[in-house]
């Protein structure tokens, strides 16, 4: 399918936005043209088509229903949302995905689950934030001066690589390396409680797939998150830098759409080798 006709086909899902976002899990609807761009990215790595694909956040289910129309078999999606889950399955069941009667149908699984998070800490031991991301400007607080914030591996605690964690430890109850690839946009990790959120569901990703995994990041993370997947082992490509589109959706927005920056990354979880003893 081409990225017109991709395009097309996910402006005609009938509820791509959330009927009420939680702020909390910075829920923000991932738009048919910027869908598009990724799935399509995936296709022409060969990372989709006849592959089994796992999204995880799926929100209301834009790109797993992507996924579907360019020939994934077999797709797991999984969010912690029970609202945005029940939006996911109508829209599944609306554009027919899981069809019997249809030959190329989609066996489409359903989970609701929630990665395990803990806010990332400053030596100074505040939780880090900061200005900008997808919920807009906010101003961080804590009981004491904050720390610079300087993103190195040397400053901060090392984070477990995601072969050093299970399903219990990330709460995903999936067998690591029980897809072929894993697509996630994942919160940007600007509200309290959520610093470094990004990076616990990059790593859970990693843990999931066993060929490649797409994710949204803020360019500005780039060289810090580049840093931090080699350290784990793993081969990491910036595959688009792109804007991400925020409409007014909540009560301190305070211009009507704001653009973000944003790497959508690949991380080759397999070797080049491994690829083609599996094709």
């Amino acid at each position: 399918m081409r990225l017109k006709h991709l395009q097309s086909a996910l402006s005609s899902v009938p509820n791509p936005q959330f009927v009420d976002p939680n702020i909390s899990l910075e829920q923000y609807a991932t738009s048919p043209i910027l869908c598009s761009y990724i799935i399509q990215a995936a296709f022409e790595n060969d990372d989709i088509e006849g592959r089994s694909v796992l999204d995880l956040g799926c929100g209301t289910g834009m790109l797993s229903i992507g996924s579907a129309l360019v020939g994934s078999p077999h797709i797991i999606m999984v969010d912690c949302d029970v609202g945005a889950m029940g939006i996911a399955m109508e829209n599944v069941q609306s554009m027919e995905i899981t069809d019997t009667e249809n030959e190329d149908c989609c066996i489409v699984e359903f989970i609701l689950a929630k990665v395990n998070h803990v806010a990332k800490k400053t030596r100074g031991g505040a939780e880090m934030k900061g200005k900008g991301g997808r919920g807009g400007k906010g101003k961080g607080r804590s009981s004491g001066p904050m720390p610079k914030q300087n993103h190195t591996l040397e400053q901060e605690p090392p984070i477990s690589s995601p072969s050093q964690i299970t399903a219990e430890d990330d709460g995903i109850p999936l067998l690591s390396g029980c897809v072929d690839t894993v697509i996630t946009n994942p919160p940007f990790g600007t509200k309290p409680g959520n610093a470094g959120i990004d990076v616990t569901f990059l790593r859970t990703a990693i843990r999931l797939a066993r060929r490649a995994v797409y994710s949204f990041h803020k360019t500005s993370t780039r060289p810090y998150l580049v840093k931090l997947v080699q350290s784990w082992g793993y081969e990491i490509e910036v595959v688009a830098q792109m804007k991400f589109d925020i409409p007014k959706m909540y009560k301190f927005h305070k211009e009507n759409n704001v653009d973000v920056d944003v790497d959508l990354i690949r991380v080759i979880v397999c070797s080049k080798q491994d690829h083609q003893g599996e094709d």
